[in-house]
């Protein structure tokens, strides 16, 4: 169980850099951005009830492979899932798991800054307390 103050924290030590070549990891939102990177924010729905104190939040990894231009955008994005997926994993499963109604989107067109980058978003559930 995570409180809400500590859930995209938490979620970005299970993503941290372990190697040079790994992603940079952000929590907060910024207006400029150096791919590749993960970008931790939070979902819709962001919170649902469970119980009286538990609820279970949406996290979102968005992945952003690079700026959007005609090249290898997509192979880019495709190893920041599959990186961002088995970190996930090594992090415990149970922990993060994606949202069923939600998963992993296609492809997308995300702006930071008025500059286009080739983006996906990773939807993970996990209970909070508030």
């Amino acid at each position: 169980m995570t409180a809400l103050l500590d859930a995209r924290a938490k979620l970005a030590a299970a993503l941290a850099p372990v190697d040079d070549g790994d992603p940079t990891v952000l929590v907060d939102l910024v207006d400029s951005i150096e791919p590749p990177a993960l970008m931790i924010g939070w979902g819709e729905p962001w919170l649902t009830p469970d119980t009286s104190c538990i609820r279970t939040g949406r996290l979102v990894v968005t992945c952003v492979a690079g700026r959007l231009v005609p090249g290898a955008g997509i192979e880019m994005l495709e190893q920041l899932v599959t990186y961002t997926l088995g970190r996930l994993t090594v992090a415990g499963a149970g922990t993060w798991p994606l949202d069923p109604a939600t998963g992993i989107s296609g492809p997308r067109v995300f702006t930071v800054g008025g500059i286009q980058y080739l983006a996906a978003r990773i939807t993970i559930r996990t209970p909070v307390t508030t």
